[in-house]
């Protein structure tokens, strides 16, 4: 007895342990229609195209402006005042770099003869020659803006532009109480365009395809577009996305004036589409199985095998053409 017990103890211990996966039953899964797609949501910066336009040849302190962001001026309207004496602009390709008096000569002097008779104060020609009718025309002008009258034009009196009309924006840098020493950036162009880019980190650029599909959120409003530029900073290794409306043109179409504020850079939500949504036969990625010669295909519950071609995949499921909604398909056994 005591040698078949030892026996009997033996074989049990010496046995290979049983196959967990010897009577495995196939795993399947029934074809249903799915929808698949992934968007990535960034911000998207919005602002006017600008252009510099004039700088400021006064001295001392920004007393009043008299211009809003984005109005049109023209020859002969007030932009500002520094120690209470206003600036005016005119047209001229020579700027402001000294003050006027009589005798001078030079093309600021045709200028300023140019907006003296342009508001009705001098009726000769502009020959550029600052003569007793041209001291006699700007006391006039400068009596009318309630300021001494000395028939002298200071440098800063006036600021010559090559543009006329033109829509403005003043420098943000620039408000009442400023103190200005001459020479500032104080007047930008509005070219008529919104600029709009995203800018994504190092780490971000790959998940990106530069053929995107690109929404715009403002408000209840969906502004559609597309990526038509990409560039890297060489500051920051960040890369800047331009951004262009479906069908050209700005992003914010004729929403720009309401949605953008001028001289100023405003962020909207923007989603990127990196894969379509897509509907259609949806499978588990991993029942997709593919031959040498690169062709894909699933096997049915049967053992028999049908091709596919997989449309769209994301988060494991996969939108293939090749097999309808509810046939049953095999599942690969190579995990438990």
């Amino acid at each position: 007895a005591l040698v078949a017990l030892g026996w009997w103890a033996g074989r049990e211990a010496m046995a290979p342990p049983e196959d967990p996966l010897a009577d495995r039953q196939p795993v399947t899964f029934v074809v249903a229609e799915e929808t698949v797609g992934r968007s990535l949501n960034f911000a998207a910066g919005g602002e006017w195209r600008l252009a510099d336009l004039a700088r400021n040849g006064a001295s001392g302190v920004v007393t009043s402006i008299a211009v809003e962001n984005g109005s049109e001026v023209d020859t002969g309207d007030l932009l500002y005042a520094v120690n209470l004496r206003p600036a005016v602009i005119a047209s001229g390709t020579t700027p402001s770099f000294r003050d006027m008096t009589i005798g001078f000569r030079g093309a600021d002097v045709a200028q300023l003869q140019a907006l003296l008779s342009h508001l009705g104060f001098y009726a000769a020609d502009a020959d550029g020659v600052f003569d007793a009718g041209v001291r006699n025309a700007v006391r006039e002008w400068q009596d009318s803006l309630g300021i001494p009258v000395d028939g002298v034009v200071r440098r800063g009196d006036v600021v010559f532009v090559d543009t006329l009309p033109v829509r403005v924006v003043v420098d943000p840098t620039v408000t009442v109480g400023t103190e200005l020493i001459g020479g500032e950036m104080i007047l930008r162009r509005v070219l008529g365009e919104v600029d709009f880019t995203v800018t994504l980190a190092s780490g971000q650029a790959n998940l990106v395809p530069l053929d995107a599909e690109v929404r715009v959120r403002y408000g209840d409003t969906e502004w559609p577009g597309r990526i038509v530029s990409a560039a890297d900073s060489p500051l920051t290794g960040e890369l800047i996305l331009t951004l262009e409306g479906s069908a050209g043109g700005p992003v914010c179409g004729d929403d720009c004036v309401e949605a953008v504020p001028l001289g100023e850079r405003t962020l909207f939500p923007v989603e990127i589409v990196v894969i379509p949504e897509m509907t259609g036969p949806g499978i588990p990625v991993a029942a997709v199985l593919s031959r040498p010669d690169g062709s894909t295909f699933v096997r049915l519950a049967d053992g028999s095998e049908v091709a596919v071609s997989v449309r769209a995949a994301s988060d494991g499921i996969a939108i293939v053409d090749g097999v309808d909604v509810g046939a049953e398909i095999l599942l690969p056994t190579t995990s438990s």
